[in-house]
């Protein structure tokens, strides 16, 4: 619905004399620019924390925890020094990719939880799906997903769509414009970290091709290198990164929470000053 600019010039609104005008626009002026730089200031601080987050997944997956380990030249220009006892495999001699797809013939009537690009987040995760029957499913709704799978998206890379596959009791069908990642004699959620660090994220936009829609191969996605440190080491990896960004995400929340007031504190001391549910005059 439009809204013209004859029914917009209809609208009533109250007008102070024009002393009292003055006096408002000053004190608001005052009080927005206070909570406007409040705003600023968390929002720099939520900055500066996601990429102590990213700085704390590449550091773990590519060094180690031990910082008296011994070091060696991976060999890769990208991934610099990492711990001598780790290897270097490309990924597809370390999982499998595209397993399982959903045939034409199945069950029209079937139930399914469908997750496309636009419901994964690089840090949430999955945070949305549809329920739908097969009949009525988009054709790329295509790819069957286990526990423990890594989803990345190979359409759109630059929106990083990259999640790991938790427990789930539903039909979890995805996206063909995924590659589904089913690590092999690793830890799977090691991979999800690896896959979500800047060295390979970097790899999977850079080698995408296209311009309004960049894409890139899962075979040539496979085909990039990661470190592989012992199976022990990767799950205290996991583990240790669960629970620091756990922390660090928390943390996150708890300041957009408090911006969001803000907010909605600058938008409501906006409505009461100019409806004259508050006195401004002197404080202006």
């Amino acid at each position: 619905m439009e809204l013209s600019k004859d029914k917009l010039a209809d609208f009533e609104i109250a007008v102070p004399p024009l002393p009292e005008q003055t006096a408002i626009a000053v004190f608001l002026d005052r009080e927005t620019a206070k909570i406007d730089a409040l705003v600023a200031k968390k929002e720099r601080l939520i900055e500066l924390l996601r990429e102590k987050r990213t700085a704390l997944i590449s550091h773990a997956v590519t060094k180690g925890l031990d910082p008296d380990a011994p070091m060696k030249d991976s060999g890769v220009a990208w991934l610099g020094e990492v711990p001598a006892h780790w290897e270097v495999r490309r990924l597809k001699y370390l999982a499998t990719v595209n397993d399982e797809v959903l045939p034409e013939t199945a069950d029209p009537s079937m139930e399914i939880a469908y997750v496309d690009i636009g419901n994964v987040d690089f840090i949430q995760g999955i945070t949305d799906m549809e329920e739908l029957i097969f009949d009525n499913a988009p054709s790329r709704a295509r790819r069957i997903v286990r526990q423990g799978d890594v989803i990345i998206s190979t359409v759109r890379t630059y929106l990083r769509a990259i999640a790991q596959i938790e427990a789930t009791d539903v039909n979890l069908i995805v996206s063909t414009g995924f590659a589904v990642i089913r690590p092999r004699q690793m830890d799977d959620g090691f991979v999800a970290y690896v896959v979500r660090s800047p060295y390979f994220v970097e790899r999977v936009v850079a080698h995408s091709v296209g311009v309004g829609y960049p894409a890139i191969n899962a075979s040539e996605l496979v085909c990039f290198k990661i470190v592989l440190p012992p199976l022990p080491e990767q799950t205290a990896i996991a583990a240790f990164l669960d629970q620091e960004t756990a922390k660090i995400d928390a943390l996150v929340a708890k300041i957009e929470e408090a911006s969001t007031r803000l907010k909605e504190y600058r938008a409501a001391l906006i409505s009461a000053a100019v409806t004259g549910k508050i006195d401004v005059r002197e404080a202006a």
